[in-house]
């Protein structure tokens, strides 16, 4: 039974991530892979305006809004025809017309020869080239001219297999396919076996502080038929004084929980997994694919090493439990795509973005990852912006060599880099947090330590792991020496810097000025390195058994192909014995295998409430130890959703004198008109230490003004017995 309600969650759970976006994707006509990573990103933003569009025209939340609104997107694009493809051999300037191919395998050529011109960034015409261009990952030669050379290299050149039956095989529309499946499988199948080791199950609850906002902020969406953010920011404040809250995770869960029929945390824990097993590696596999000259070998690496830094995405599926964050970082590898094809650092070829494709993937990834999480932004200006000054300066260099369009292109790109340091400024102080709420996380390393940890990949506050470093310092020199794709390394060495800060720097301002847009928090700050090490380390690696192939001609075949796949296994191997990976296992298993929030017993009492408490009673419950999660699974109302809220003085009342209903008629009055009819007693230990927070329901039972009507172990619900009220009436 429990198997068909997994299916039928994970069934929901790829539709929503996936069907509202279908429309717009197959409307930009975007290559395969590129495809299937935005479609999340683009789901994301039309469940989110879908949401704000019914809270405004008081439209019922349901999963139609955003399809309806993804439709409509998709015709719009459809018949702008924005994703009109360029034809396949004039995508490169001067090309010539293709001459005809009689043979199946030219046929094959001739489809991927547009993949021979991924030899570097902004070639616009095979003269245009200069020796160090010539080393990049898809080769040493230049690419052809005419189809019918492209059909005699491509399938060296594509797949850096020379004519093998290998080669050959990579060289199809099947054979990339099943390399970037292979890919996906390997480090989603990883981070999966991770995750679950890590969580102890599927219908686990994490037993941290924030997840009862999450799993609570959910049912509030369902219970008001309201998707909005607004709503979910009201949860906690007073009526009529609603805040904004990034709540993208939260309709994303409501809408797999309406359509799978399913209980929230199951949906909730699925679709974390989800977003680490599928869409973190899909983006990074793209980022490398269309953003590098990185083969199959690349493409294979992007995903299969997705989760050989431990830090990510496994930590935030544990610390916090920071999921909107885990959201935003998954598609962050995208935001990093979008930027390197619009600076031109992407290589030319059929992979490449075109003008009408980042008109509208911009915009929608960039607003995905800031709605998913706003934090994602200060992320993504983190790496983008150092990305965008390396294009400047690359650009400079085409400039004084002569190649063809630096000119327009510096002129271009000067000023689009100004703008977004300027705007990127004025974010980065506008949106931060209060310095007094900001500089709460202490340091936890020397400056040589957290060097070395951030080198090595290591999580926050763990050990050092030597071969790993070994292994992104060897990647990263081969991609400075042997690649034009520079700008990964600028990438890791932007966040690694931030990295080192957090780790190291004392609390003064100049943390403040750095960290603390993530409160100073080390763990969010130290997991963006992800995003910049694994497309590091494939391109590296890429290159690496390149030019081992060359000295060992062997390895040009199918024994090439898997030293691939065993490299990849032996980087995972080497991360997962790391002593840094043991550490933080530990930490994070932590947060799930404990009982500090809810414990079994309680899990089970408050599966058993529908059957007793009415649908409209409020039940009395304590944020604090978990009594308020009857909101979430039990589908009840309750006095505190959370432990930080905003309430009226009655409540506050009840929470610290509801055992005095018999005694105190003022109480009972309180009782009354908030309608509470039930108590829970998860007994007085709480979360983080805490004890007794609610003193009004630690003798609730044993003063005479509820009485037990249901208990599993200690747990207890309790039904409030009728008091006299200040006008000397009996209520209840």
């Amino acid at each position: 039974m429990d198997v068909l309600r997994v299916l039928a969650v994970m069934v929901a759970a790829l539709f929503v991530l996936g069907a509202p976006g279908l429309p717009t994707v197959l409307a930009l006509r975007l290559r395969p892979l590129t495809a299937l990573a935005v479609v999340t990103p683009v789901s994301a933003v039309l469940i989110a305006a879908s949401a704000e569009l019914g809270h405004l025209l008081s439209i019922p939340w349901t999963v139609l809004s955003p399809l309806v609104l993804g439709l409509v997107l998709g015709g719009l694009l459809w018949s702008a025809g924005i994703g009109r493809r360029r034809s396949r051999h004039t995508h490169r300037a001067g090309a010539p017309e293709p001459v005809a191919q009689d043979s199946a395998e030219h046929r094959v050529a001739a489809e991927d020869a547009d993949d021979t011109a991924e030899s570097g960034a902004d070639t616009e015409a095979p003269d245009a080239r200069t020796a160090d261009a010539a080393h990049d990952t898809e080769g040493t030669a230049a690419p052809a001219t005419t189809a019918t050379a492209a059909a005699t290299t491509s399938a060296a050149t594509t797949t850096g297999v020379p004519e093998t039956a290998l080669g050959r095989a990579l060289a199809t529309r099947r054979g990339r396919a099943a390399t970037i499946l292979l890919g996906l499988a390997i480090g989603g199948g990883y981070i999966l076996l991770r995750a679950l080791d890590m969580m102890g199950g599927l219908f686990r609850v994490n037993q941290s502080y924030d997840n009862v906002f999450h799993l609570n902020a959910v049912r509030h969406i369902l219970r008001l038929g309201d998707g909005s953010a607004w709503t979910v920011g009201g949860m906690t404040t007073l009526p009529g004084e609603e805040t904004f809250y990034p709540a993208l995770w939260h309709q994303t869960v409501s809408l797999v929980v309406q359509l799978s029929g399913q209980d929230i945390v199951l949906a909730s824990n699925l679709v974390m997994l989800l977003l680490g097993t599928t869409v973190w590696p899909l983006a990074l596999m793209a980022l490398v694919r269309t953003g590098t000259s990185a083969g199959p070998a690349g493409w294979l690496a992007a995903g299969a090493l997705a989760g050989v830094a431990s830090a990510f995405p496994l930590s935030m599926m544990s610390w916090g439990v920071l999921l909107p964050y885990l959201y935003s970082l998954a598609m962050m590898p995208l935001v990093l795509m979008l930027i390197v094809h619009l600076v031109r650092l992407a290589p030319d070829g059929e992979q490449r973005l075109t003008g009408g494709h980042l008109g509208v993937l911009m915009p929608t990834v960039f607003g995905a990852v800031a709605l998913a999480h706003p934090q994602g932004v200060f992320v993504a200006l983190v790496m983008g912006v150092p990305m965008m000054v390396w294009a400047v300066l690359a650009t400079a260099t085409d400039l004084v060599r002569r190649r063809p369009r630096a000119g327009i292109r510096l002129a271009v790109l000067v000023p689009l880099t100004a703008l977004v340091i300027v705007v990127g400024h004025d974010i980065w102080y506008r949106f931060r947090p209060m310095e007094a709420s900001a500089a709460v996380w202490d340091p936890n390393a020397t400056t040589d330590e957290a060097i070395w940890q951030t080198l090595t990949l290591a999580p926050n506050a763990t050990p050092i792991w030597l071969p790993l470093g070994v292994l992104v310092a060897l990647c990263a020199l081969a991609v400075l020496i042997g690649s034009r794709s520079r700008w990964l390394v600028i990438a890791f060495l932007a966040a690694g810097a931030l990295s080192v800060a957090t780790r190291s720097l004392p609390v003064d301002d100049l943390r403040y000025e750095l960290t603390g847009n993530w409160y100073s928090d080390n763990n969010r700050i130290t997991v963006m390195l992800a995003t910049a090490a694994v497309p590091l380390l494939a391109v590296g690696l890429d290159l690496l058994l390149r030019w081992v192939a060359r000295l060992l001609p062997v390895l040009r075949g199918t024994a090439g192909a898997v030293l691939a796949v065993a490299l990849c296994l032996a980087i995972i191997a080497v991360g997962y014995f790391s002593p840094s990976t043991e550490v933080s296992k530990r930490y994070l298993e932590r947060e799930w295998r404990n009982d500090n929030l809810l414990s079994d017993d309680e899990r089970a009492l408050l599966l058993m409430l529908p059957e007793v408490v009415p649908e409209d009673a409020v039940i009395a419950t304590n944020a604090w130890n978990g009594s308020s999660l009857a909101y979430a699974i039990s589908d009840r109302e309750v006095l505190n959703t959370f432990m930080s809220f905003q309430a009226e003085d009655e409540v506050h009342l009840l929470n610290g004198h509801l055992d005095d209903a018999q005694e105190d008629p003022v109480v009972c009055d309180a009782v009354e008109e908030l309608d509470v009819e039930y108590a829970l007693d998860f007994g007085p230990e709480e979360i983080h230490g805490k004890s007794a927070t609610y003193t009004g329901l630690n003798e609730i039972s044993e003063t005479g003004a509820a009485e037990v009507v249901l208990q599993v172990g200690d747990a207890k619900l309790l039904r409030m017995l009728p008091c006299r009220g200040t006008d000397g009436s009996m209520n209840g």
